[in-house]
């Protein structure tokens, strides 16, 4: 069987994209070829997000934050799956390349970098466990269940183009046509 491809997208892949990542390697490497990038990618892995996950026996010391760059246009996901908030206000709404598109938006766990350590490793572990939760979640969906939410998703699509086409055309009806123009028939009966 073929893995399928995984990307996690987030603001800085310095946290919750690295940590979905190891995560997801970890619970069904075999399942799915998984990478994580950034719109800004920093230059570390933040260390509360290495010690959170070798606390769960994952160790991600080994991965390195990358920019979104690094993979679109030059290789093709069936998921792409955003992590963060900020990420998502900033993606278009379809890449070219992807399959399916999730919203999984956690809070940052970094939001406060003025606190003590042990205080942002709790922050770390928190998020951690809720990006496992969901992750696991998603796992335990049947193949057909995904597959149905996949149609889903493209039958509503083409129905909000549907349905934008009609009203477009409805608008050029009101106005005469699409310039405005009004046809004038002199020999016709009114």
């Amino acid at each position: 069987m073929r893995k399928q491809k995984v990307l996690f997208l987030c603001t800085q892949n310095s946290a919750r994209s690295q940590m979905a990542e190891g995560l997801l390697r970890h619970l069904a490497g075999e399942r799915f070829e998984v990478r994580s990038a950034g719109l800004e990618a920093t230059d570390e892995v933040h260390p509360c997000a290495v010690e959170a996950m070798r606390e769960v026996g994952i160790d991600i010391s080994g991965q390195r934050p990358k920019g979104l760059s690094t993979y679109m246009g030059k290789m093709n996901f069936n998921y792409l799956i955003i992590v963060c908030a900020r990420a998502e206000e900033r993606c278009p709404k379809t890449f070219p390349g992807v399959g399916t598109t999730f919203s999984w938006t956690f809070e940052d766990p970094r939001r406060d970098e003025d606190l003590p350590y042990d205080s942002m490793l709790e922050r770390f572990r928190a998020v951690r466990d809720q990006i496992e939760l969901r992750m696991r979640g998603w796992l335990e969906r049947p193949e057909e269940e995904l597959k149905r939410l996949r149609e889903e998703r493209e039958r509503e699509r083409r129905e909000r183009l549907e349905a934008e086409e009609r009203e477009h055309e409805a608008s050029e009806a009101a106005v005469g046509g699409p310039l405005g123009a009004q046809e004038h028939d002199p020999f016709r009966r009114a």
